[in-house]
């Protein structure tokens, strides 16, 4: 690739990057193809429940693109509602068990969803037609979907334990272009980053992975425990079960050892080569499973685990020292959404645990504070989090109702 394209692409990324942060549009997990977290969109004062809807289970955060709200629940049914009245628009039905963690994704007028029967499908967003469908694998698909440039992104689950297990490159249409082999547990929750020319993303296992997206080519691999590599490796660093995040040359993301120990991660990357690089640091936060965000010279991620308390945590980006925690009833293994309307940094999660509830608490420096608290009615467990969009808050629980929060 020459530099003029080099650049017009970077650009063309920059500007896209942007309009999506002032928009309001969710797309995908985490809202980007950098799994970034970030949006421009207000967040409710005083929410109170617009519409509700009742699925089966659900465990994902669902995306909103125009005026519509798609949600994949534990049955594998996907379910397109109406973003201001919660109408059914569509519904198609997939094969899925009981339990799906693969979270949707909207790309060029397309859903595409993936389910834990190993099945990946893409249906028209207006009118839900099937266009295509494919059984891939009987080891289940447990990350969320990447789509960047006409592409989709994402690897197998921990379905028969450790072994031979595949990252994949699909285009619009179904066909495989490139899958990257390697010996894991899997790919649970961890989705891929996209860096320029490069897909970033983990395992099980605590690897890092750099593969470059044209062709799959693995460029590099480092070991969080791999003290030959970083100057700041842990030797229970322990299982990556979060997605990772890409911003300014660094990569972000979290690990759990133990109920008790896990860290978050920042570690320099060469977008031009695609090699990760010995700058950064791992600090010491506890269970996490939680896709940091990064704002504002801050990394924030939710810590503990199910049947233990948790908080949000709140890291200096150029030290990794804590700057505050925000502690909760239960563990945050969800992944946290920054709104960064205004002047005002607000975060949003939820808890892990039956009758747990959805945070909105906001950075006023060296302490937090907590602008509202929402405890669905419902009582489920909530295991994702949330997407956000023009005010609005969109959420499921695993008793299978869906809600749309905003100021009344």
């Amino acid at each position: 690739m020459n530099e003029v394209t080099r650049a017009a692409l970077t650009f063309s990324a920059l500007i896209s990057s942007l309009l999506l942060a002032g928009g309001s549009d969710w797309p995908q997990f985490q809202g980007d193809a950098a799994n970034s977290g970030l949006t421009g969109c207000d967040v409710p004062e005083s929410p109170g429940i617009i519409w509700s809807f009742d699925l089966v289970r659900v465990d994902v955060p669902p995306v909103v693109v125009g005026g519509s709200v798609y949600v994949l629940a534990g049955n594998g049914t996907l379910w397109s509602l109406d973003k201001e009245s919660g109408g059914v628009r569509w519904t198609a039905q997939m094969d899925g068990w009981i339990f799906q963690t693969s979270t949707p994704a909207f790309c060029d007028g397309r859903i595409f969803a993936a389910t834990d029967s190993g099945d990946l499908a893409a249906f028209a967003a207006e009118t839900g037609e099937l266009l295509w469908s494919r059984h891939i694998t009987e080891k289940r698909f447990e990350a969320p979907i990447t789509c960047h440039d006409g592409r989709i992104f994402l690897g197998e689950g921990s379905g028969r334990g450790k072994g031979m297990k595949r990252y994949f490159s699909f285009d619009s249409d179904g066909t495989e272009v490139w899958n990257l082999t390697c010996e894991t547990v899997g790919f649970l929750g961890c989705g891929g980053s996209v860096v320029g020319d490069y897909l970033v993303f983990a395992d099980h296992d605590g690897v890092l992975r750099s593969v470059r997206i044209e062709d799959g080519d693995l460029v590099d691999e480092l070991r969080l425990d791999d003290g030959s590599r970083i100057d700041f490796p842990r030797e229970d660093a322990g299982r990556v079960r979060s997605s990772a995040t890409s911003r300014n040359g660094w990569i972000y993301t979290a690990s759990e050892f133990s109920a008790d120990r896990g860290y978050a991660w920042k570690v320099g990357f060469d977008e031009e080569g695609g090699t990760f690089e010995n700058r950064g640091w791992s600090s010491p936060v506890g269970f996490s499973t939680s896709t940091p965000a990064v704002a504002d010279g801050r990394v924030y991620l939710g810590v503990g685990e199910h049947g233990h308390p948790g908080a949000l945590a709140c890291i200096d980006d150029a030290t990794g020292d804590m700057i505050w925690s925000y502690p909760v009833e239960a563990g945050v293994k969800s992944s946290p959404v920054v709104s960064r309307s205004g002047d005002r940094t607000r975060i949003l999660f939820a808890t892990a645990r039956v009758g747990g509830s959805i945070y909105c608490i906001e950075d006023a420096g060296t302490d937090p504070s907590l602008l509202w608290r929402f405890d669905p009615p419902d009582g489920g467990y909530i295991l994702a989090g949330v997407a956000v969009s023009q005010g609005g808050v969109y959420f499921g629980t695993e008793r299978g109702h869906f809600y749309r929060l905003s100021d009344e």
